[in-house]
């Protein structure tokens, strides 16, 4: 058995995000990969420029790009500042 929410990895790294029709946003992320209720989910930070985030923020389906190359499909769910949560929009494996 498992705990609730148990987490399974923590990465962190420089990477971008894009999303269609907006410039790509260098950043800097924080990915928490943990079980939530029998499922494998995933969210985390974001920091950057506002500037670059803000029109990210503004669009439901983006993709982070981490250090290593792989992209996991996200939204982000809040702003402020240069700082933006986000949650995985599709499955994700340990990075």
């Amino acid at each position: 058995m498992f705990e609730p929410n148990e987490v399974l990895q923590v990465a962190s790294g420089r990477g971008t995000v894009s999303a269609e029709g907006v410039a790509t946003a260098k950043v800097r992320y924080k990915l928490v990969i943990e079980r939530r209720s029998g499922a494998v989910a995933a969210h985390g930070t974001l920091t950057g420029t506002y500037a670059a985030l803000r029109p990210i923020w503004l669009v439901p389906d983006s993709v982070l790009t981490l250090k290593n190359g792989r992209a996991v499909a996200i939204s982000v769910t809040d702003l402020v500042g240069d700082t933006a949560e986000f949650e995985a929009t599709e499955p994700v494996a340990l990075v």
